[in-house]
């Protein structure tokens, strides 16, 4: 084949290559034009002489190895119209040269030299047309030797009759043949160009993307460590293009130290393939020497022949602004913490503040009541126990909403009567109802009876609450509370409760924030029915803690109806029975005459509030005024029960407490009885009481009812039974 056949598209063609390109790929691809025509001369000498074969060798090698040489240094130095002349007129020479072989072959006139011939020339038009068909002066020029060795060729072998006339048009047909190969060639080239096009005009858009937004593009090769960063990357850190130099061989020198383990840890996890790629945010060094935090993702692109990584392609953003966002709300939510922190130590501090001069006033007007009175005297005295009650629910619908507010409210699950319970939250309401002349009434359904797990006392206080309101919002008619219960799977049933009332009413606007805090529908009513606002946002709470729903239906001058939803189990065990406990509570009070007390209270109006309620019963009171004191005056079997006050001065209840238990621990004495008696009365106080030793717990204020059933708690068998056991 002639040297623009086998370079392949060595000699481009016009408006294709330049010159310059051509004679360098022609140059590039010599070795295989002449190991070509070598292979081709071995299969000559099975039928020409060794001289021909040689010859012809003889002269490509010079044409390939002396001329071509010169003749490509000349027309490189020609301008364009010139060199491509002169270009096609070297390969109309050079082609001459390679066909000379065809011409033999096919002159031999033998069935090897005939195939040999239409084998050179069939290929050498195949590759003429492939790339010279974009210049028609090129491909016919190039095309010329072969025709004329086509049609010499079976002549001077056959002469020139039919065989060579056939053997011509078989050479030639491969023309047609070659032009059709040529055009599915250019056909796939075209698409192949439109793809790269396309692919250019992609990476075009990633790469605008990826400026316009600042990302910058990392390459890490597994091999040698060599980490590679693109402008933006450089930018992104402050550094100019050409500034720092690349590759980065040490990454470790750029990343803060803090950060290396979690940077490494994300490759290791990437690399083992248990992420699809590398996600880590780490803190990077800048060029004036502080650090940037950014997001760094990347994956393998590359592996080895083994199937080991062996280069990571990645982006790395810039996330210091987000960083900077999120220290802020980290602040800010430390600082709503602290806040909240305070205030619930404030209001712990106020509760037991604002509990004890209320002890003081509940506890002597208690005490009061139990001596002879006039009836005018009752009275007063009845005025002052109830606004020490009234008070008292204001303290703790107080503390109850604050640890509503902070997260801080748990629910106590225990068995319980639900009609006992029931019945004792709506007597308490049935004497205001009757003082203001209602009707009240007090419903259950056939199911809505046993004993059920839940929270009693709050169940109770949501009563309480929504009864409590329906009579102070109603002047006339009644207040009825009605009960139900629907079964559901097994255990599980839903207690429903509904306060309904002929009183005020309230409007549609109204009732959209009537169980926000603080609210009532009207502003006017704190003013006419008093109250804060705050017993049906408590409400609202309890039930959604209970995992329930609260709803009212109300029309101005026709009254409401609020009703609460919430889920119970039905308990297989029985409650305690009230008139078992009465019982053993009256067998108590006969005990109380001769009873030793221990009473460790540091304000002397809570030390007299005692005495006022406990001597007149017969008990030996002991009273010391905080911790240390009580400890010093304790002696196991010395007192038959012990009331503590938690927070005192030198020494506080709770430490006192401890140091008792272990006192008799080391005497192997019995454990008698404690009763913590505090104005800390929430339920992480009573735990902690617990687990110091304390048998119960009776907050303040106390009344003569409260304390007497508080040391009746104490003293016990199942009090007993745990503290043996503690």
């Amino acid at each position: 084949m002639d040297r623009a056949t086998l370079a392949g598209g060595d000699r481009a063609a016009e408006g294709r290559f330049g010159i310059d390109t051509s004679l360098r790929l022609g140059q590039s691809s010599q070795r295989g034009r002449i190991a070509s025509a070598g292979a081709f001369a071995l299969l000559a000498l099975t039928f020409l002489p060794w001289t021909a074969a040689l010859g012809w060798v003889a002269a490509v090698l010079l044409w390939e190895a002396a001329i071509t040489q010169v003749l490509d240094r000349y027309v490189m130095g020609l301008p364009q119209e010139k060199a491509l002349n002169l270009y096609a007129v070297c390969n109309v020479v050079g082609a001459g040269i390679f066909h000379t072989l065809a011409v033999l072959s096919l002159a031999h006139a033998s069935p090897v030299g005939v195939a040999l011939g239409v084998a050179w020339l069939s290929g050498a038009f195949t590759n003429i047309f492939v790339y010279f068909a974009g210049s028609r002066r090129l491909l016919w020029l190039s095309l010329a030797p072969g025709i004329v060795a086509a049609l010499v060729g079976p002549a001077l072998g056959f002469g020139f009759g039919l065989p060579a006339l056939a053997i011509s048009i078989l050479v030639l047909s491969g023309l047609v043949a070659a032009r059709g190969y040529a055009l599915d060639h250019q056909a796939v080239l075209r698409q192949l160009s439109d793809r790269q096009v396309d692919l250019l005009d992609l990476e075009r858009k990633v790469s605008v993307t990826l400026e316009a937004a600042g990302d910058g593009l990392i390459e890490y090769d597994l091999r040698n460590g060599a980490y590679y960063g693109d402008r933006n990357w450089l930018a992104m850190f402050g550094y100019a293009p050409g500034e720092l130099a690349m590759p980065i061989l040490h990454l470790e020198d750029f990343v803060h130290a803090d950060d290396l383990d979690r940077l490494r840890n994300s490759y290791a996890e990437h690399l083992e393939g248990r992420t699809p790629h590398t996600t880590c945010e780490l803190r990077m060094r800048c060029k004036d020497g502080g650090h940037k935090w950014v997001l760094t993702r990347g994956r393998v692109v590359e592996r080895d022949a083994a199937g080991s990584p062996v280069r990571i392609l990645g982006t790395v953003i810039d996330i210091s602004a987000r960083k900077a966002l999120e220290q802020e709300l980290e602040a800010a939510r430390d600082a709503a913490e602290a806040a909240n922190l305070a205030k619930s130590q404030f209001v712990a501090n106020m509760s037991h503040e604002i509990r004890t001069p209320l002890n003081g006033v509940v506890g002597v007007a208690g005490a009061l009541a139990r001596t002879g009175l006039t009836p005018q005297q009752q009275e007063m005295v009845g005025l002052i126990q109830s606004s020490g009650h009234v008070l008292e629910r204001l303290l703790s619908d107080i503390l109850d909403q604050a640890k509503i507010e902070s997260g801080a409210f748990a629910l106590e699950t225990a068995p319980f009567d639900l009609r006992a319970e029931l019945d004792c939250a709506v007597e308490l309401m049935r004497a205001r109802a009757d003082e203001k002349g209602l009707a009240f009434e007090i419903a259950y359904s056939e199911a809505a009876d046993g004993v059920f797990v839940g929270d009693a006392v709050r169940i109770r206080q949501i009563v309480s609450n929504l009864a409590s309101n329906a009579i102070k919002f109603t002047d006339q008619g009644q207040v009825r509370v009605a009960v139900a219960l629907q079964a559901g799977e097994g255990a599980a049933a839903r207690l429903t409760i509904a306060v309904s009332d002929t009183g005020i009413g309230i409007a549609p606007d109204a009732a959209v924030r009537l169980f926000q805090r603080f609210s009532q529908a009207d502003g006017s009513i704190s003013r006419r029915f008093g109250g804060t606002g705050l017993g049906l946002s408590i409400s609202r709470s309890l039930v959604e803690l209970m995992g329930g729903e609260i709803a009212v239906a109300s029309e101005p001058g026709r009254g409401s109806v609020f009703t609460v939803t919430v889920p119970l189990i039905r308990a297989e065990c029985s409650a305690p029975a009230a008139d078992e406990d009465a019982r053993a509570d009256d067998a108590l009070l006969a005990r109380f005459a001769g009873l030793r007390v221990l009473l460790a209270e540091d304000h002397p109006t809570n030390q007299k509030v005692v005495q006022l309620i406990l001597e007149p019963l017969g008990v030996e009171l002991h009273v010391v005024e905080n911790g240390a004191l009580a400890v010093s005056a304790f002696n196991p079997g010395g007192f038959d029960l012990v009331l503590m006050d938690m927070q005192m001065p030198v020494m506080d209840g709770l430490t006192a407490v401890r140091e008792i238990r272990r006192r008799e621990a080391r005497a192997g004495a019995a454990s008698v009885p404690i009763a913590m008696l505090t104005a800390n009365a929430s339920p992480e106080h009573r735990q902690a009481a617990e687990a110091a030793g304390a048998d119960t717990h009776v907050a303040k204020p106390i009344t003569p009812e409260s304390l007497i059933a508080g040391i009746a708690a104490a003293l016990s068998p199942q009090a007993q039974d745990t503290a043996r056991s503690a």
